[in-house]
């Protein structure tokens, strides 16, 4: 964590590292796996996201194709949800 210290803005004063450093190493180790804290939503939110549109583009300028087919398949889902 000091290592890091001098590069933050912050100086590492993150709720989300906070709660990390002092309470959930510490339930970890006393307690094991703790339930809600897993990274499984977030990869397959990343998948979706960003791996599925970036294969779906042809790779010159893919960041824009991703950002119109997210948007796309979002409204997509939206439309199909508002007719159901």
């Amino acid at each position: 964590m000091k290592l890091f210290q001098k590069y933050s803005p912050s100086d590492l004063k993150l709720p989300k590292l906070h709660n990390w450093r002092y309470h959930i190493i510490a339930s970890i180790k006393e307690y094991g796996a703790i339930n809600g804290f897993t990274t499984e939503t977030y990869e397959t939110l990343h998948k979706d996201a960003v791996k599925k549109p970036y294969r779906a583009s042809n790779k010159r300028q893919p960041t824009d194709q991703m950002i119109k087919k997210v948007g796309f398949d979002s409204m997509t889902i939206n439309a199909t949800c508002m007719t159901n």
